[in-house]
């Protein structure tokens, strides 16, 4: 029975955080996107409503709150947003620790207290600016994104882009100038560096490779945490691969795969992200020569990707699966 309850409560320290960040959202006036837990997800579409449904399969994803800033930038609140999923297991850990002083059974009042230390635990490693795995925490976002007025703008960028590729928008249908970098931004910030990431992919997806890749090097991967460093690896990568394709630019994308082969973070993403997806069908086509497999993962790619239920990241990978395509057929 007990472990039951520990179970129970572990479960909703999980439910407690994404609703600290959704309540908080609200209250910051962020508008909701998304509200996903483990395999269930609830989804706004178009017309406002929000529909239940299930959870496509995205890396190791066990809750996730997004939410769409107000369209003024002006206006864009984030610290409350970010820090409330911290906030809310603490006050969460506080609730628990008030059943822990009046619980009489020891062996309940052990379940409780390890609840109270899980609580506490996970709202401190959230609200204090550190990366995690190489991934940046809510308490390095909000450190990141007051840095400067380019990382504020950024995330703002980022965000909006993202709610409104959720609902169908494409990168390529965006304004040319929406995600350009100012010169002299710090490019060491990494809402800078994505804002940098999504202008390259809108310039992919407009078939301006060259530019695409020449801004891929600018940010110093060294000096970014590694879930963003690696993002622009990989999309290196599959540049040199495949809209390049020559001797030397296989030779330099199968040096960069080596070098980070036992990196877990970056591993993590080329196995797990969609978006990545279609890179792993160009190594085995362009690196491995295997161009049977690559075809058999490329059908399989599309299948999964017609289930992601975000139709601006299904556009975005098909663009690079007809790509890989249409090289595949010319090697024949």
């Amino acid at each position: 029975m007990y472990f039951l309850v520990l179970v129970i409560g572990l479960f909703l320290m999980i439910i407690v955080h994404e609703l600290g960040h959704l309540v908080c959202g609200y209250f910051s006036g962020n508008r909701f996107v998304s509200f996903r837990l483990f395999i269930w997800m609830w989804v706004k579409d178009d017309e406002g409503t929000i529909k239940f449904r299930k959870a496509p399969r995205s890396g190791n994803i066990v809750g996730q709150c997004l939410m769409e800033p107000c369209d003024e930038e002006k206006d864009f609140r984030f610290v409350l947003y970010n820090m409330g999923g911290g906030l809310a297991n603490l006050i969460m850990g506080a609730i628990t620790s008030v059943f822990f002083l009046i619980a009489s059974n020891e062996e309940l009042r052990f379940v409780l207290s390890l609840l109270v230390i899980a609580n506490v635990i996970m709202g401190i490693l959230n609200l204090i600016p550190a990366t995690v795995s190489g991934i940046p925490n809510d308490g390095r976002n909000v450190w990141e994104a007051r840095k400067s007025d380019d990382a504020k703008h950024g995330f703002f960028t980022i965000l909006k882009a993202h709610a409104e590729m959720a609902r169908g928008k494409h990168l390529s249908d965006y304004d040319k100038d929406t995600f350009s970098v100012r010169e002299g931004a710090d490019l060491r910030n990494y809402f800078v560096t994505g804002k940098l990431l999504l202008h390259s992919a809108q310039l992919e997806e407009l078939g301006d490779y060259e530019k695409s890749y020449q801004l891929l090097l600018l940010p110093d991967t060294a000096k970014l945490p590694r879930y963003y460093g690696g993002q622009l690896i990989l999309n290196l990568i599959f540049h040199e691969l495949v809209y390049f394709g020559d001797e030397l630019s296989v030779q330099r994308a199968s040096s960069r795969m080596k070098e980070r082969k036992n990196h877990q973070v970056f591993n993590k993403l080329l196995t797990t992200n969609p978006s990545f997806l279609p890179l792993q069908a160009a190594l085995v086509a362009f690196v491995d020569c295997d161009t049977d497999k690559a075809k058999e993962l490329i059908t399989r790619i599309r299948t999964f990707n017609s289930s992601q239920q975000n139709p601006g990241l299904e556009h975005s990978v098909t663009l690079k699966l007809d790509k890989m395509e249409a090289r595949l057929a010319n090697i024949e």
